[in-house]
């Protein structure tokens, strides 16, 4: 666990990814003060597919190194933070769909402009509708930025002077994470609109969850939900996302495991997951 005085911040490191550990009403507090000053701050909500990427790119890595907010999404972070560090926890944990839910409360009661950009198909449309619906006078708006390579992420010309017209406060960027060597495809967007767009307070990357808010049956009951077990919904609705439930559930977890190999804490870090399995599900640490 660190500790910014001066912000007043609580973070944690994992495999080099910084995640920020905020409760509810601290974080809607630092949204609302990016809403009040000038210039675009960037949100990113790592998972553990994230910092699997960032260990393999060190571009993305440093892209999420300047990110201004970052979000823990993915119930896989609580445990790799209580493996590698003794007496620090994950309190907080804060899914993209949260975060835009509370950006577009927020953008309504502000007179805020909401872009959704990227997105599949009727998908971002049907977003849009939804949350006018859930917040009432929100100005929403859906674009189809078209195909973005993966490996050089850039949007052209003539979607950057429409998305200059569009005149947007809040910009949530759905274009996934890329495919091949290159990683973050969304997240290299979002630094790219940084400067680029004067309009812009708040760039926040969402990945999945505008399939996932136009189609309700993916998404996962709350209960599943409470325990961090979206995922595993999702895998059931949609099988082909079983390559990166493996790398989730796999691949990351022997990431940590080589970490506390490599800092000869191998079985204090058992000890401390066994102790977050406990607090998770409801019994409390020790």
């Amino acid at each position: 666990m660190f500790y910014d005085a001066i912000m007043a911040d609580v973070y944690h490191r994992i495999l080099g990814v910084r995640v920020d550990d905020l409760p509810n009403e601290e974080l809607e507090s630092r949204i609302l003060r990016f809403l009040e000053t000038e210039g675009a701050k960037i949100i990113v909500t790592p998972n553990p597919e994230f910092v699997l990427a960032a260990k393999a790119d060190k571009e993305f890595l440093s892209v999420l190194s300047r990110a201004d907010l970052s979000l823990p999404d993915g119930v896989g972070l609580k445990f790799a933070v209580a493996a590698l560090y003794d007496g620090a926890f994950l309190k907080y944990r804060h899914t993209g769909g949260e975060a835009l839910g509370l950006l577009a409360k927020h953008a309504a009661l502000l007179h805020k402009r909401l872009l959704i950009l990227g997105g599949s198909g009727k998908d971002p449309l049907v977003v849009a509708e939804v949350l006018k619906h859930r917040y009432p006078g929100l100005d929403v708006v859906a674009f189809d930025p078209g195909i973005v390579d993966d490996e050089h992420p850039r949007l052209s010309e003539a979607v950057m002077a429409r998305l200059k017209q569009i005149d947007a406060h809040i910009i949530a960027v759905a274009l996934g994470q890329g495919r091949g060597k290159s990683q973050g495809k969304q997240e290299k967007i979002m630094e790219s609109l940084r400067s680029a767009l004067p309009s812009a307070q708040i760039l926040i990357g969402i990945g999945g969850v505008v399939r996932v808010l136009a189609n309700p049956h993916l998404q996962a009951p709350a209960l599943w939900r409470r325990f961090g077990f979206e995922w595993a919904w999702r895998s059931i609705q949609q099988p082909w996302r079983l390559r990166r439930i493996f790398r989730a559930l796999i691949l990351f977890p022997l990431e940590i495991i080589w970490a506390t190999l490599k800092q000869r804490r191998f079985f204090k870090a058992c000890k401390n997951v066994l102790q977050e399995l406990k607090h998770h599900f409801g019994r409390g640490r020790a």
